[in-house]
């Protein structure tokens, strides 16, 4: 039996160092950016429902971790997607549409139903994605990574179904 996915995930101030050194290696995987481990652990994510963390199999350690999805609560019906990173060997598989999902059905009963975030402007891939969630570029946004510009996107926070996009081998 299958026993890879997502999980609750852990706010980024309680992550062990380990952990921290993890998560590091994910974010410089998936998104080219190097983070110091300070700088992780005080993202501001608090410990909530809209945490998750993908593994690859029921053991739920920082070796099996293969994505990440942190968000936090950001005006009165609005998420911030913090960080939102799959290693290379978990895209296109479908794991995207299901965090997606988790995080739309653990928010919107508690009134969440805006989501924003930032994303590189080069990161065809991830902009696609958003839009295809009904996300629009509201604003550029100069400076904010060290290299290239950056996107604000924003729309409505809501579950995605295009084709039983569920994850596959």
């Amino acid at each position: 039996m299958l026993s890879e996915g997502w999980r609750h995930g852990q706010s980024p101030s309680q992550l062990s160092v380990e952990w921290t050194n993890q998560v590091q290696k994910l974010f410089l995987d998936g998104t080219g950016e190097e983070y110091f481990i300070g700088s992780i652990q005080s993202l501001p994510v608090p410990d909530w429902n809209g945490n998750f963390m993908l593994f690859d199999s029921d053991d739920c350690n920082q070796d099996s971790m293969r994505g990440l999805l942190w968000t936090t609560p950001f005006k009165e019906n609005t998420v911030r997607i913090v960080s939102f990173v799959l290693d290379a060997g978990a895209r296109g598989k479908g794991w995207g549409s299901l965090a997606w999902n988790l995080m739309a059905e653990q928010l919107r009963p508690l009134g969440y139903d805006v989501v924003q975030l930032e994303v590189r402007a080069s990161n065809e891939g991830a902009i696609s994605f958003y839009r295809k969630r009904g996300l629009e570029i509201v604003q550029e946004l100069h400076g904010y990574y060290r290299q290239g510009l950056g996107y604000m996107m924003r729309g409505q926070l809501r579950q995605y179904h295009p084709n039983n996009d569920t994850p596959k081998d």
